[in-house]
């Protein structure tokens, strides 16, 4: 009996994380309630320009058709689909297992699938949000268009910046909101602090260029191996900036050294 029980506890233990990392991710306001989604006549947009990844702005007019989850793994174990959703509406449609470079080849049931998920048009708002609420955040992609007139298809998935949801709801780059427990929320930062600069690098109230400075700074910790970076913000209603130190992940090296 007890040997059953420890074994029942090692697969418990063993499932947990799996099932934590399909759960939507947590966020302070809550991630669905908090994009900002709008009605544009039919279809719906965003009301602001928004970041969903680091090289992703969504704009106000661009029309967002469909969010999805898609449950697939290949024959080696890899996940990543970005080749499936390359090129416009007919050659996502005319994508599938006999494509003549094997850098496109994919299972008929899967090209059946994306073109299930690609076909669809969701026109009320409220559809996403009930997405949301329920898909796991890192694995959600979203199918949009760059206008309502336009047949290309645009599919990306949602990447936050250390736990930041990013906006331009007043003309300067704005907390949306902030991943529970990730380093963003460690560090101190909230939803309506508006990000000054990151790592010395002004945002320039442009999100185009918080994620350039995001990035070159991210890359720069990592290279020095520094325990966390700079980022200076403004809370709501105060004139004054604070800096805060995001923390870094431990590096390889660091997290070899530790216990010594």
């Amino acid at each position: 009996m007890l040997h059953r029980l420890c074994l029942l506890f090692v697969l418990l233990a063993a499932v947990a994380p799996l099932h934590a990392q399909n759960d939507p991710v947590k966020m302070t306001p809550e991630f669905p309630l908090t994009f900002p989604l709008a009605q544009n006549g039919p279809n719906v947009t965003v009301k602001y320009p928004v970041l969903i990844n680091p090289g992703t702005i969504l704009k106000p007019g661009m029309t967002l058709r469909t969010l999805y989850v898609l449950h697939y793994s290949s024959a080696d174990g890899s996940s990543d689909l970005a080749l499936a959703h390359k090129g416009n509406l007919d050659q996502s449609f005319s994508r599938t297992a006999s494509s003549p470079s094997d850098k496109e080849k994919m299972p008929p049931e899967l090209a059946h699938e994306l073109e299930g998920y690609r076909r669809t048009v969701w026109e009320v708002a409220n559809n996403f949000v009930l997405a949301m609420a329920q898909y796991p955040t890192d694995a959600m992609h979203l199918i949009y268009t760059p206008t309502d007139k336009d047949k290309d298809l645009l599919d990306e998935r949602f990447s936050f910046f250390d736990g930041l949801l990013v906006g331009l709801p007043d003309g300067k780059v704005t907390v949306l909101a902030v991943e529970n427990d990730s380093h963003a929320d460690h560090a101190g930062i909230k939803a309506g602090d508006e990000i000054v600069s990151v790592g010395g690098i002004p945002t320039q109230n442009d999100l185009a260029t918080f994620a350039t400075a995001y990035a070159a700074t991210k890359k720069s910790a990592r290279d020095n191996e520094t325990s966390s970076y700079p980022m200076t913000i403004r809370s709501p209603g105060k004139g004054d900036t604070r800096t805060v130190a995001v923390p870094m992940p431990p590096s390889l090296k660091g997290g070899l050294m530790q216990g010594f």
